[in-house]
């Protein structure tokens, strides 16, 4: 028996039924296949217990042991352990295999959870999309100190210093971050849209720098200055165009320096954007 309360060692056929099938009808189960020889299962383990005991039941993680529940893994399909399967109504609704990071779990669960500090969190960033900076700030310390294990608190702190214009807290706070949480995609995200703020906080407005290419067109320096406020600005096609400007006439400008910053505006959308599909063609165009 498991000595935490939102965690059960599943021990036979009956038992997943009434733990897994019939419970899952009041509140979500995940289910997670492991065995002692799988490393990932090793590191995952701890992770999923962690986040169990986090969202206070929002939701059973189940753990079946695949060489002592051969019967119940052939019954659910199992192939590759770690295979964890989220159960909802008695169904399964979502799976993943393989390990995760915490981060990477935590989007799987709140893509089907109600998750009582995540929804702090987004009204959080909302109340600072509107304005309300120091108010969001405070809720989030207030939820850290509810819920300190929570690292989403730490992005979402990040964020609302770099909306309000706090680079250096901004950066303070991303530097605090534990290692593996420093290299996600959303810690990633926000150093590189800080990269481009502190590069625009002193440059001339994008008015001014247009009025300046009209007459130098091959200032590349000031090209780049332009993209930034681009970025800054959410206008990021506008800023890849004057990337991309650059790179056909000199791939290797400042070592690299528009290059660097494309890359960087790819990493803020994610791979999944059209736009990011689009100038990643262009660009690899260039370069073969």
């Amino acid at each position: 028996m498991s000595d935490f309360p939102f965690v059960v060692d599943i021990q036979d056929t009956e038992h997943f039924k009434l733990q897994v099938m019939e419970a899952s009808k009041q509140q979500p189960v995940l289910v997670d296949f492991w065995a002692d020889w799988c490393q990932p299962c090793k590191t995952l383990i701890p992770m999923l217990v962690k986040l169990a005991e986090e969202y206070k039941g929002a939701f059973i993680l189940a753990k079946v042991n695949a060489d002592e529940q051969q019967e119940l893994v052939a019954a659910a399909g199992v192939r590759n352990l770690p295979t964890v399967k989220l159960f909802k109504d008695g169904a399964i609704v979502d799976e993943f295999m393989g390990a995760k990071t915490e981060s990477e779990i935590r989007q799987f669960l709140d893509a089907h959870i109600d998750n009582e500090s995540q929804n702090v969190i987004e009204q959080a960033l909302e109340l600072s999309e509107s304005g309300a900076h120091e108010q969001a700030l405070e809720a989030l310390k207030q939820l850290n100190q509810d819920d300190p294990s929570n690292t989403d608190v730490y992005l979402a702190t990040a964020r609302i210093y770099l909306q309000s214009g706090d680079l250096d807290n901004c950066e303070a706070v991303l530097k605090a971050l534990p290692a593996n949480i420093q290299i996600s995609d959303e810690a990633r995200k926000i150093q590189d849209e800080l990269d481009f703020a502190r590069a625009t906080k002193d440059a001339p407005d994008v008015s001014e720098i247009v009025a300046q290419l009209e007459t130098e067109p091959e200032n590349h320096e000031l090209r780049v200055q332009l993209a930034n406020q681009y970025t800054v600005s959410h206008q990021y096609e506008k800023a890849l165009q004057e990337l991309l400007y650059i790179l056909r006439k000199d791939m290797n400008f400042q070592e690299g320096k528009a290059k660097e910053a494309m890359l960087k505006i790819f990493e803020i959308l994610g791979n999944q954007e059209p736009i990011v599909r689009k100038y990643r063609t262009k660009l690899a165009t260039l370069l073969y």
